[in-house]
């Protein structure tokens, strides 16, 4: 009953809290929340297309190697072949011998037909017609001929296999980079969009440091410049926002808004996270962080982490992005609560 009664103290208060607290103008929510929507739009298109670069570089290392491994065979090939020239220049000086020894020894018949021949090949076709030429001669020169022809067959073909793979290394070379010019023209947009957030949330006046007294047991979880509005709700890819960004430079601390025990965690989309178990009964979460701080059993106002972009904040502006769970429950608006304890 105890418990149960706390944690309804607990609600109570937040909701006297989000009552009290005045929001920003309309207009101007209106259109901090269309910028951080399109921010959000185009990051989620950038990790699409980094997905895709990395996608391409691992194709464009493979179709590299493939065309190294076909580089190495040519040249295996090339060496082959030159072994084949110079087994084929042997058998021929051997068989031009064997028929100078034909002349010396007076053939003259043989040496007509020799004679009347158009080429060596020409020769060998008439070679049924040399009885004295020995018929091991002939099949060693034919065999390394047919060889050395194999083997300049193979030769072209490797080359036109070489030259095939180079267009499509090429090809793949000019895509990724293609793809890498407009992730920086992306990341450039990004950059000012962003920027145009910051500009809106500094025009709007709650731009400052925080104040360092709490109100009640509540101390304004980002201790150093920063910024942030009423961003609960805001569209975001496949769910509405549940919390609130804080932006603030990278590595600003962020402290225990009340005292309670820290669990420290990470995940996909919130990156580095702290999950705040509050004496008041109220659970909150701190995402995105840089890196963490203390753990375990804290007093408000202890360093828990620092400002970053980890998770699916990479390549955003470093903010935290802050939730409250009355009593361990569903989300509510923090905005009212962060606007009084930072004002």
């Amino acid at each position: 009953m105890k418990e149960g009664a706390r944690r309804a103290a607990a609600v109570v208060l937040m909701a006297c809290l989000i009552f009290a607290a005045l929001p920003l103008q309309p207009s101007f929510s209106a259109t901090l929340q269309e910028k951080q929507a399109e921010a959000e739009r185009v990051r989620r298109q950038l990790e699409a297309m980094k997905t895709e670069s990395q996608r391409l570089a691992q194709e464009y290392n493979a179709a590299l190697d493939a065309y190294e491994a076909i580089r190495a065979e040519v040249e295996s090939n090339r060496q082959e072949l030159e072994r084949a020239q110079r087994d084929y220049k042997r058998a021929r000086t051997i068989l031009y011998q064997r028929l100078r020894n034909i002349y010396m020894s007076g053939e003259v018949n043989s040496m007509e037909v020799l004679l009347e021949s158009t080429s060596l090949d020409d020769f060998l076709t008439r070679y049924d017609y040399f009885s004295f030429i020995g018929r091991r001669d002939y099949e060693v020169f034919d065999e390394v001929r047919r060889l050395r022809e194999e083997i300049t067959r193979r030769q072209h073909a490797l080359e036109e296999k070489e030259a095939l793979q180079m267009q499509t290394v090429a090809n793949l070379n000019a895509k990724r980079q293609a793809l890498e010019a407009s992730i920086q023209e992306q990341q450039r947009y990004l950059d000012s969009v962003n920027k145009e957030i910051l500009d809106l949330l500094a025009q709007s006046g709650y731009y400052g440091v925080p104040r360092s007294t709490p109100i009640g047991n509540f101390i304004f979880p980002v201790q150093g410049p920063c910024s942030f509005s009423n961003d609960w709700h805001a569209p975001r890819t496949g769910h509405l926002h549940q919390g609130n960004d804080i932006f603030a430079a990278a590595g600003t601390p962020c402290v225990a808004c009340v005292s309670g025990t820290v669990n420290q965690g990470e995940g996909k989309n919130a990156g580095l996270y702290v999950r705040l178990v509050g004496d008041d009964g109220n659970v909150y979460y701190y995402m995105h962080l840089q890196r963490f701080g203390a753990t375990g059993h804290v007093p408000a106002g202890t360093v828990i982490g620092y400002v970053g972009d980890t998770g699916n904040a990479r390549g955003g502006p470093p903010h935290l992005h802050f939730e409250i769970h009355p009593g361990g429950g569903p989300a509510i608006n923090p905005y009212p609560i962060l606007l009084a304890a930072y004002r």
